[in-house]
C-alpha cells in the first residue's frame, strides 16, 4: 500500500520545535493497480465487429456474348430515383418497347420488405423450417449451406431486378439489397435504369429527371436525306 515517508525530524535530541520535513507518497502500488484494471477491461470488453453483408456475385464466363435468360413471369423490377420520402417504385413482368404503362402497371411502396415477403413467401417458409432444424443440431454446416442454396436457387424462385436513376445513391441500392436478403431473396441483378423505364417513372412521379433531357444513346441516328 502507499506510504507517506517523512524525511525530517528533530535535531540532536534538543528540546524545541521540530523542523518540518517534506512528505512523499510511494505510488508504485497505485500504478500496479491501474495496469491490473486496464488489463481486466481490455480482456473482458467486446470490440465492435464490422457489419458485413454477403453478396452473391456472378461467375466469370468466357463467352460474354450470351446473356442470362429471364422468365419475366417471375421477374420483379425495383426502380430507385432517390426521392427524400424513400418511396420505391416497382413493376412485375416486362417493360420495353413492346409494352406500355397500360399493360404493365407501375406501383409504389414504402414497405419493400412487406412486398418482397409476400412474393417470396414460399422460400421464406422453407428457410424457416431449415433454420429450425439447423438450430436443433439436426444437420451439419455443410448440409445447411447446400440445402439453403438449393431452396434459394430454385428454378421457380422469383427474380428481382434493381435499377437506379435520378438522384439515387449507392446507399439506396445497398438498402434494397439488405431488405431482399432479409426476405431470403438470392436471385437479383443490378443494372442502370433504361430510358423507357425512366419515362414511365417520370409519368408516375411528375418529375422531369435530368437523364431525360440528355439524348438517348440507344436511339437510332437520323438518316441523311
Amino acid at each position: 500500500m502507499a506510504q507517506i515517508q517523512d524525511n525530517g525530524g528533530g535535531g540532536g535530541g534538543k528540546k524545541g520545535r521540530k523542523k518540518g520535513g517534506m512528505p512523499s507518497v510511494d505510488m508504485t502500488p497505485m500504478v500496479d493497480l491501474a495496469f491490473l484494471l486496464l488489463t481486466f477491461f481490455v480482456l473482458t470488453s467486446n470490440l465492435n465487429k464490422a457489419k458485413t453483408m454477403e453478396i452473391t456475385m456472378p461467375k466469370d464466363v468466357k463467352d460474354t456474348s450470351t446473356t442470362t435468360k429471364i422468365n419475366f413471369k417471375l421477374a420483379h423490377t425495383i426502380l430507385l430515383d432517390g426521392n427524400p420520402k424513400g418511396t420505391i417504385y416497382y413493376y412485375d413482368g416486362k417493360l420495353d418497347e413492346t409494352t406500355s404503362l397500360g399493360e404493365t402497371s407501375l406501383d409504389e411502396t414504402n414497405g419493400l420488405r412487406k412486398y418482397a415477403s409476400k412474393i417470396n413467401s414460399n422460400i421464406i417458409d422453407a428457410m424457416k423450417g431449415l433454420r429450425a432444424e439447423y438450430k436443433q443440431g439436426k444437420m451439419a454446416d455443410s448440409t445447411f449451406k447446400r440445402r439453403r442454396s438449393e431452396i434459394r436457387g430454385d428454378k421457380n424462385a422469383h427474380f428481382f431486378i434493381i435499377k437506379w436513376g435520378g438522384d439515387a445513391k449507392y446507399g439506396d441500392v445497398i438498402n434494397v439489397i439488405d431488405e431482399l436478403k432479409i426476405c431470403d431473396v438470392d436471385k437479383y441483378a443490378l443494372t442502370p435504369i433504361t430510358r423507357i423505364e425512366l419515362e414511365a417513372l417520370s409519368k408516375k412521379t411528375g418529375i422531369q429527371y435530368k437523364e431525360l433531357s440528355e439524348p438517348d444513346p440507344n436511339a437510332a441516328a437520323p438518316q441523311a436525306p
